[in-house]
């Protein structure tokens, strides 16, 4: 099992390179193209073709408590635009090609964007893009300036995934061209062999070999001598095989300083058995060699090359039955490491480094989405799947089965020893692996190990770590991590179903080595937790979390809803990124191998729940979309959640909405919508009971109500950006009921002095017609606000320096005075999405805070 789509964000240094793919346009030509083009006139962007991005939000409403994506109307075109929170910037995902049309080889080409800031908008407004070839590995975060802008964009594994990160800017025009390039010498055809075939390439060149199985001379002990070439089968592993036949001969030899632009792809390299069982002593000097017993099927040396959608099977060497590296960074994708064996190749029948793989003496090995299952070490082995001594691993999005040894062995799945050495796993599942110690995973020298003292490092994050086994004595040994004086971090994980201690650390540099991590019998830790996964299937090796929103169903390739939903889900570490995790989240990711990616199990989040009026659907039912649009605001409450918000698009709106203590957020979506209370006499809003500040009403005009505008019973919500006029009571608070009132206007609402509040006390920067009844030191006053045409009911504020005019649907300049709503709201909110110019604080009234405020000067 792999997982696909996955991105990761934490930073790994020594992995973070971008793939290169060395191309010679002169001589290469295309035989299969992609092209995407993106003018944002559609909703594409947030429905189906995004990777993953933040909150969509109307581009009229004010703006929500984190970093948002909006569509900008104005002008010839539409745009889509970038809106920060705090400093923290909105985010744009895609994954190149989109949807099915991903080729199973390297691709390259361009991406152009066009960019602006909007017309007047502050200098700090910027666009970032990050770039991955494989979902994992990201480049840092580059400018990009205002116009057009050209990307250079490649992936070897054929996915190129580029996230947009920005505030206060907008983009435009985005047109991907992708091309793979043909080959230009074949096998058989252009030579009869895949080594001659290599011989007389140039660098650049293509190679590639028709369905077949290879054997014999010149098929065998493969060596690309140095050359940046490709070299791939037309059909894939399974139909291109090379067949060693236990002969004594291993598939690929690489040694002459190959880099990742030396690429293998789509090969099954089966049965290859190198002899003998010494290995040089760490402080005995290397000789390159290919007799060294390191590699049965793929062996590393003093090279980089980069392995694509290959099969490695029943091959065996001393140190890394599969795949062997000595002083080699290779990059190993997609690829599939099974049945292999380390040891019992000599006299002696050596117990064996790495069935799977073997990474030693100053490696440092990438491994993505590959299956290393099955693997098996001969006896008082160490590393039955991935065995590291002096050197650097990286696995991300790996699953690491069912791997062991017939005798003894330690670190059933993943050994890691030596001085300076280290792992790095990230969205790893290591299963029903089988260890004397650490039968998922062992850090740190093992008995008779000689190391210099230096601690191993390993860093475990989103994990999964289960089920893995201890044939012998279970007392103080950790069956899913054991780790011996180590430098070890364990973060977003789950480890739950292991023999013995789930995790054992003996004498950890940190005081606090795991944190947010379900552990089995629990583990002392911040965010810890020691709850039952509840993962889908153990016995199927379904380690997704069961969810009552949603959960990625791999067999079918659909999400499906469980009737349990695990305490895994939105349980992550706060401080890390959701990554690619689907709406609905929590805005945390999950603990496990699938948090942070496009599988990750749904959890609670707010939805948007849309009112548009006569358009709108009065029906609640099942199948209903939060994309749909209710007729009423009473529907979309009685449908809506603690947390959710309802967007109510511009219309009149004659209600008696009841809040039903729910912490809800109603607000305008655009420009302000008025709500006037039915008759006989109500009022336009009731709160009862245990309705608190997270309930918010805001940027609304409330007008023409018998009773009055709001009613608070008990009740002590948000009141934020309204104005309230002509109403025979403004705001009423009986039973206890403190609501916070905030940025409004309560003007010309009954006749009495205490018509615009009754038994209102917490009232900030308002403009009240009573002041005698509001706190006179928090912002409040009492001036005339000057709306625009109140018999018309335009509300819009009169300023000078421009209002926003809902007849004409422009900006006017018309007025000669300025009300003193503008810029006099609470200083701690900041002007929000008002247009530039505009002061450091935010408007009062229902236009507060939203594209439609009336301007000041931005000297204020």
């Amino acid at each position: 099992m792999r997982l696909p789509g996955t991105r990761w964000f934490w930073s790994t240094p020594a992995v973070l390179s971008v793939v290169a793919i060395c191309l010679v346009p002169s001589r290469l030509e295309a035989d299969w193209t992609y092209e995407y083009q993106e003018d944002f006139s559609t909703d594409k962007a947030e429905e189906t073709d995004n990777y993953f991005h933040s909150l969509f939000w109307p581009q009229g409403a004010y703006p929500p408590p984190e970093p948002y994506l909006y569509y900008q109307d104005a002008g010839p075109q539409r745009e889509l635009g970038f809106g920060g929170h705090h400093d923290e910037p909105a985010s744009l995902s895609y994954c190149f090609p989109i949807g099915s049309a991903r080729p199973d080889r390297a691709v390259s080409g361009s991406l152009r964007i066009a960019v602006r800031k909007p017309s007047g908008a502050a200098a700090s407004g910027y666009l970032l893009y990050r770039f991955s070839p494989d979902g994992f590995r990201w480049s840092s975060a580059r400018e990009l300036g205002p116009g057009t802008n050209d990307i250079w964009i490649e992936s070897v594994r054929g996915t190129c995934y580029i996230t947009f990160l920005g505030i206060g800017v907008l983009i435009d025009d985005l047109n991907v061209d992708l091309y793979e390039y043909s080959a230009t010498i074949h096998v058989p055809g252009d030579a009869g062999t895949i080594q001659r075939a290599i011989d007389s390439a140039r660098s650049g060149d293509v190679v590639e070999v028709a369905p077949d199985t290879y054997t014999g001379s010149e098929n065998w002990d493969i060596d690309f001598r140095g050359k940046s070439i490709t070299v791939r089968s037309t059909a894939g592993p399974a139909q291109t095989i090379i067949d060693l036949g236990g002969s004594g001969h291993r598939g690929f030899y690489f040694h002459t300083g190959e880099g990742p632009d030396s690429v293998l792809r789509g090969f099954t390299i089966k049965d290859g058995r190198i002899p003998g069982s010494e290995i040089p002593s760490d402080n005995v000097s290397w000789n390159s060699s290919p007799s060294h017993p390191i590699g049965g099927g793929i062996y590393c040396e003093f090279s980089s090359p980069s392995i694509v959608d290959c099969v490695v099977s029943r091959c065996a060497a001393e140190v890394g039955g599969g795949i062997g590296c000595v002083y080699s960074d290779p990059t190993i994708i997609d690829c599939t490491i099974e049945q292999c064996r380390a040891g019992g190749g000599g006299a002696a029948e050596s117990g064996g480094y790495g069935a799977g793989i073997g990474v030693i003496r100053d490696s440092n090995a990438t491994m993505i989405n590959c299956l290393i299952e099955d693997n098996t070490g001969y006896h008082d082995s160490l590393g039955g799947g991935v065995y590291c001594w002096q050197g650097e691993v990286f696995l991300a999005g790996c699953t690491v089965a069912s791997n062991g040894a017939s005798g003894d062995i330690t670190g059933g799945g993943i050994y890691c020893g030596g001085s300076d050495s280290e792992v790095a796993l990230r969205n790893c599942i290591i299963s029903e692996n089988t260890a004397e110690k650490g039968g998922g995973v062992f850090i740190g020298s093992a008995p008779g190990s000689s190391s210099d003292g230096i601690r191993e490092y390993a860093s475990i994050v989103n994990c999964t770590i289960a089920n893995n086994n201890l044939p012998g004595s279970k007392s103080a040994t950790g069956g899913g991590i054991h780790s011996v004086s180590s430098n070890i971090a364990v973060r977003n994980s789950i480890v739950w179903y292991n023999d013995g201690e789930a995790i054992l650390l003996h004498n950890p540099s940190s005081s606090s080595p795991v944190r947010y991590s379900d552990v089995e019998w629990g583990y002392a830790g911040q965010g810890n937790i020691d709850k039952n996964p509840r993962f889908v299937s153990v016995a199927a090796g379904d380690y997704h979390l069961q969810s009552r929103l949603g959960r990625y169903d791999p067999r079918s390739g659909v999400w499906v809803k469980d009737n349990y939903h695990s305490l895994c889900v939105d349980a992550g570490d706060p401080q890390d990124p959701v990554g690619a995790e689907p709406l609905t989240n929590g805005k945390c990711i999950n603990m496990g191998a699938y948090g942070g990616t496009a599988e990750a199990s749904k959890g609670n989040d707010a939805y948007i729940w849309h009112v548009d009026g006569a358009g709108g659907n009065d029906f609640l039912n099942e199948g209903l979309s939060r994309f749909d649009a209710f007729k009423t605001i009473q529907t979309a409450v009685d449908a809506a959640e603690d947390g959710d918000v309802v967007m109510v698009w511009p219309g009149t709106y004659s209600e008696a909405v009841w809040l039903r203590s729910k912490s809800i957020t109603i607000q305008s979506a655009d420009t302000a919508a008025v709500v006037t209370a039915p008759s006989p006499a109500y009022f336009a809003f009731d709160f009862y009971g245990a309705e608190t500040s997270n309930c918010v009403v805001r940027n609304f005009i409330i007008t023409r109500c018998e009773e009055g505008a709001v009613y608070c019973n008990g009740a002590s919500p948000t009141l934020a950006n309204l104005t309230i006029t002509g109403n025979v009571f403004g705001i009423v608070a009986e039973g206890g009921a403190n609501p916070d009132i905030v940025n409004c206007i309560l003007w010309n609402n009954g006749n009495n002095e205490d018509d615009d509040f009754y038994h209102c006390r917490s009232v900030r920067y308002s403009c009240v017609a009573q002041m005698d009844v509001v706190t006179p030191d928090s912002g409040n006053f009492s001036e005339e606000p000057l709306f625009a045409d109140p018999d018309n009911e335009d509300y819009h504020l009169m300023s000078i320096y421009g209002r926003y005019d809902p007849d004409s649907e422009t900006w006017v300049y018309v007025d000669s005075d300025t009300s003193r709503c503008i810029d006099a709201g609470d200083p701690d909110m900041g002007p929000g999405r008002e247009q530039w110019p505009h002061g450091s604080a935010i408007n009062l009234g229902a236009y507060g805070g939203t594209p439609f405020a009336s301007l000041s000067s931005s000297s204020w």
